[in-house]
């Protein structure tokens, strides 16, 4: 327990007491509920020889701790670490009372902030892969499928990532857990940035997105266990704001740096460093901001007391309460600081350490499905599979239906040209969208343009010449091509569909990608549905926060 009087910044220990139990005699506290009769008359009677014993010497102040009832109380694990179930309640409700103490205010808003960063980036690079793959599919010459795996290798690496992040932070820390998974978030994302081929740039991102996955539960555990049961909801709904304002960000940052056209995607391309590298490497900034800001932030007390570090944690309550509070100081008053727990067999070698620390993950993890958890962790399970089923359902279909909306807007203005002749004439402007048939072109240049989505049928070409031509989605079909120039464009056999074609002349460069780039991308357009659609689910998300702190966590659900 920690005493802190009004003119001293200093702790000191008291005998254990709760306040809020008036008639309960001394050692008999709140924070025994839970424990079975037998252990709570051990307990008692261990209260009882310390009392006397504190008042026989006569000393005031004494620490007092259940460590040397653990063996009567616990149960050993497999690896020999005993494991004391009402020490473990008496902690829990020793750091609920302590943090409640300590106060809601500025630092958990700090904290918030700082963590929300991190989901941010964690967001940014989930929907950063809709923005990059136009870019990617040209520079990198890649297949569909290789396309679809773009997106699917960050969520394999997120489903990997949370296992690992998850146990280590039960283990080394959540505070030092949050930091390691943001490194490795934002390094590998600002290494894939300058990766030149799709291979390496797939293993960048599977490693970057394996750190995207430890950010959403170390960042939510850690602020749990940084602020007071009455507020958790209210400051996790902060923290599920910033999540989701990372769509927003990556959309507004994708409409400021990468081409919003497939014409634009091609011309960029030549750069060494293009735009879409660039557009990585800005989107890891809050990221970085975050690892930043965590170096300000202590380590859960919570996690410290679990390790027998109390005098750390009772520090970390202090400063918690100092920064909410400018006035007065600390009266974390009359608590019992729980026992420390022993350990058997405590590993003598890093190897053995290593395997140790393996085996409890393990161990732990496996404890989710005994008989106790098995049905709150499949509950639990199947809540969370739904709404990351529907979360990425929507952010997929979202895309999807915007681009076959403007797709289908697109082809309902297609313009029918029919029976046309063209003699000597230069187009030197991009064509998009037509329809040719029947039409002849007699002595004409098509110099430095786009021709997108256009199609000749039944068409001749005499004495005419192509010139820096660029297409996308055009063919030629029962077409007939006499005295034909194809210089420096992307026209190769397959455009020609049933042609009839007479001295061509064709000279370019030995292309190692032959693809039919989709020049209709519709960034801006997908843009504008994540903006419609996310920006109400920031809404959502602080009023379910505020509704949970208001009026309870069962009763929000239940409207919900």
């Amino acid at each position: 327990m920690i005493k802190m009087s009004d003119d001293s910044e200093e702790a000191c220990l008291v005998r254990p007491r709760s306040p809020s139990l008036s008639g309960v005699s001394a050692g008999r506290m709140q924070y025994t509920q839970g424990i079975s009769g037998s252990q709570l008359q051990t307990h008692n009677s261990s209260n009882n020889g310390n009392t006397n014993n504190n008042n026989n010497s006569g000393n005031h102040h004494s620490t007092h701790s259940q460590g040397s009832h653990s063996t009567a109380r616990g149960s050993q694990s497999e690896s020999g670490e005993l494991i004391d179930y009402s020490d473990d309640v008496i902690l829990s409700q020793f750091h609920a009372d302590a943090i409640k103490q300590a106060g809601f205010g500025k630092f958990q808003l700090i904290a918030s902030i700082i963590s929300g960063l991190g989901l941010t980036g964690h967001a940014i690079q989930v929907y950063a892969v809709f923005y990059i793959i136009p870019s990617a599919e040209v520079e990198y010459c890649i297949l569909d499928t290789e396309k679809n795996w773009l997106g699917s290798i960050t969520l394999l690496g997120m489903a990997l990532g949370s296992l690992l992040w998850g146990g280590l932070a039960g283990r080394a820390g959540r505070r030092k857990s949050l930091l390691s998974c943001l490194a490795v978030c934002g390094v590998f994302s600002a290494i894939a940035a300058f990766m030149p081929t799709y291979g390496p740039f797939m293993m960048a991102r599977f490693c970057a997105a394996a750190g995207i996955g430890g950010v959403l539960p170390t960042a939510a555990v850690y602020l749990s266990e940084m602020t007071p049961v009455n507020y958790r909801a209210r400051i996790l709904g902060i923290l599920g704001a910033f999540g989701v304002a990372g769509g927003l960000v990556a959309g507004a940052l994708a409409t400021i740096t990468v081409p919003a056209t497939g014409q634009k995607v091609i011309l960029e391309n030549k750069e060494h460093f293009s735009a879409w590298h660039r557009y990585l490497l800005l989107s890891t900034l809050p990221t970085f901001a975050s690892i930043l800001g965590l170096f300000w932030l202590p380590e859960s007390p919570r996690y410290l007391l679990e390790n027998s570090r109390e005098v750390e944690a009772l520090t970390i309550y202090q400063k918690i309460y100092q920064s909410n509070r400018t006035r007065g100081g600390y009266s974390l008053t009359e608590l019992e600081l729980p026992g420390t727990r022993t350990h058997r067999n405590l590993p003598t070698s890093v190897l053995q350490e290593m395997a140790t620390s393996v085996m409890l993950f393990f161990g732990g993890f496996i404890q989710l499905f005994n008989k106790v958890n098995f049905k709150r962790t499949l509950l639990l399970f199947a809540a969370w599979s739904a709404t990351i089923f529907v979360y990425h359902g929507l952010t997929i279909y979202i895309a999807e239906f915007s681009k076959s909306t403007e797709s289908e807007n697109y082809y309902r203005n297609t313009i029918n040209k029919d029976n046309m002749s063209y003699e000597n004439t230069d187009f030197n402007k991009s064509i998009e969208n037509i329809v040719y048939t029947n039409c002849r072109f007699v002595n004409c240049t098509f110099r430095r343009m786009f021709i997108s989505h256009v199609s000749f049928n039944n068409c001749s070409f005499q004495d005419t010449e192509f010139t820096n031509v660029k297409t996308s989605r055009t063919q030629f079909k029962f077409s007939s091509l006499e005295d034909v120039g194809l210089i420096d464009t992307d026209l190769t056999e397959r455009h020609f569909v049933d042609c009839t074609m007479n001295n061509i002349t064709t000279l370019r460069l030995v292309s190692t990608c032959d693809r039919d780039f989709e020049y209709n991308i519709y960034l801006d357009s997908l843009w504008k549905s994540h903006f419609g659609a996310l920006l109400p689910g920031i809404i959502f998300m602080l009023m379910v926060g505020e509704g949970s702190h208001r009026f309870g966590r069962s009763r929000s659900a239940s409207t919900i």
